[in-house]
C-alpha cells in the first residue's frame, strides 16, 4: 500500500517538472523569433536619401520705382456759408409808408429799401433850422458890436453858446430825418422783409435781411493732427456738384481758429471763394480737397503686397531667384497703394503676388511682371 502510494507521487512530478521545462521552451522560442523579426526589419530597411528641396513658388513681381512728386492729399465734407449776413433795423421810429425791392432782389450797397414817414420830423427839422438861423444872426451882430465896444464880451459868450446848442440840435433832427431812409450797406440779396407798408416800428425793430453770397466762405472742421500742415493764404480746391456735374472751384484759406473743439478735437477752417456765378448756395454741402504737403521722390506699392505681423510690416523681394523678406516702414494711403518710406529702393523686384505662400530663401519662379508701377 505504501508503494502504490509513493509511485503515484513520484508520477505526479514528473508530469509538473515536464510541464515547467515546456513553458521555458515556448518563451525562449518567442524571444528568438521576436529578435529575428527586428534583425530582419533593420536589414530589410532602405537607406535614406538627403530631403527632397521644395518647388519654386510661381510669385508675380513688380519693378520698384519712384514718383519725383506726389502730393499728400486728403478730402473732407464741408458747408458753404455766405461772406456776410447782415440785419437791418430801423433806427427811428415812425410808420413805414413804402417798400422798394422785394424779398429774394439783388440789391447794391445805397439802394434804398424802406422810407418811413416824415411828417413829424419834418415839422421839427424846419423848427430848429430856423432857430439855428436866428441864433447865427444874433451870433453876428453880437460879434460886431463888441468889436465896436458897444457890449461886453460876456454877450458874445453867450450868444456863442446859444449857437452851438441850435446847431447841435439842427444836426440830431436831419441825422433822424436821414435815418427814415433806410438804405443796403452792402451788394447782396434781400433775403428776409418782415415788414409790411403802413406798419409802426420801433427803432432797433428788425426790418430786412441781406445777404452776400457773390463770395461765399466754405466751412471744414480738420481733425488736430492735420491742422498743422496749413496757413492763411493758401489755396484749396472745393468740389461742387455729384458725379458726372462735378466742378472744382479754387479758394483761398482766409481763417484757421485757434482754439479746438473739445468735443471732436477738430478746428475750424474757412475757405474764401468767388460766386459771382452763383453756383454756391449757403448751406449746400460739398466736398474740399486739401493738400497737407508734397512728398519727393516717393515710393509707392500695392497695399496687398505688404504682410502684416504681430509688431511690424513685411515684404518679399526676389534676390537671385529667392524670396527675401523685408521689413518696411509705411506713411500715406493713396487708394489701394501705400508710400514705403523705409525697407525698399527703386529698382528692387517685388513681389506682388504668390508671397503668401512664399518663405526666407525660398526659390521662386517669376511668371508674370506687370509694367512698373502698376
Amino acid at each position: 500500500m505504501g508503494n502504490k502510494s509513493s509511485r503515484i507521487d513520484g508520477s505526479r512530478a514528473s508530469r509538473g517538472g515536464l510541464r515547467h521545462s515546456a513553458l521555458k521552451l515556448l518563451i525562449a522560442l518567442a524571444a528568438v523569433a521576436a529578435l529575428a523579426i527586428v534583425a530582419l526589419g533593420i536589414n530589410g530597411r532602405k537607406e535614406e536619401g538627403p530631403p527632397t528641396e521644395a518647388p519654386p513658388v510661381n510669385v508675380t513681381v513688380m519693378t520698384v520705382s519712384a514718383v519725383p512728386s506726389l502730393p499728400d492729399t486728403f478730402t473732407l465734407p464741408a458747408v458753404v456759408e455766405p461772406n456776410r449776413i447782415v440785419t437791418l433795423s430801423a433806427e427811428v421810429a415812425g410808420r413805414i409808408e413804402w417798400i422798394g425791392p422785394k424779398e429774394g432782389a439783388s440789391v447794391q450797397a445805397g439802394d434804398l429799401l424802406i422810407r418811413l414817414n416824415t411828417d413829424l420830423l419834418q415839422a421839427e427839422f424846419e423848427r430848429v433850422q430856423a432857430q439855428a438861423e436866428y441864433d447865427q444872426t444874433e451870433f453876428d451882430r453880437k460879434k460886431g458890436l463888441v468889436q465896436g465896444g458897444a457890449a461886453p464880451d460876456r454877450d458874445l459868450d453867450e450868444a456863442a453858446m446859444k449857437l452851438a446848442i441850435s446847431k447841435a440840435q439842427f444836426e440830431e433832427v436831419r441825422a433822424r430825418l436821414e435815418r427814415t431812409r433806410i438804405v443796403a450797406p452792402l451788394a447782396g440779396v434781400l433775403n428776409d422783409l418782415p415788414v409790411e407798408v403802413g406798419e409802426y416800428v420801433q427803432a432797433g425793430t428788425a426790418v430786412a435781411d441781406i445777404v452776400n453770397t457773390r463770395t461765399v466762405k466754405v466751412a471744414v472742421e480738420v481733425p488736430e493732427r492735420d491742422v498743422a500742415f496749413f496757413s492763411e493764404g493758401e489755396t484749396a480746391n472745393v468740389l461742387v456738384g455729384v458725379k458726372p456735374r462735378e466742378r472744382s472751384v479754387q479758394g483761398t484759406i482766409t481763417f484757421i481758429s485757434e482754439l479746438a473743439d473739445p468735443r471732436t478735437r477738430s478746428t475750424r477752417m474757412e475757405i474764401t471763394l468767388a460766386n459771382e456765378d452763383g453756383l454756391l448756395r449757403s448751406g449746400q454741402i460739398v466736398q474740399i480737397t486739401l493738400t497737407r504737403r508734397i512728398l519727393e521722390d516717393a515710393i509707392l506699392i500695392p497695399l496687398l503686397a505688404v504682410i502684416p505681423m504681430e509688431d511690424s510690416k513685411t515684404v518679399y523681394v526676389v534676390e537671385s531667384s529667392k524670396a527675401e523678406r523685408r521689413e518696411v516702414k509705411l506713411d500715406v494711403i493713396k487708394g489701394d497703394s501705400v508710400q514705403v518710406t523705409s525697407g525698399l529702393a527703386p529698382g528692387d523686384q517685388l513681389i506682388v503676388a504668390g508671397h503668401r505662400f512664399v518663405a526666407p530663401d525660398q526659390n521662386v519662379n517669376v511668371v508674370n511682371a506687370p509694367s512698373e508701377g502698376k
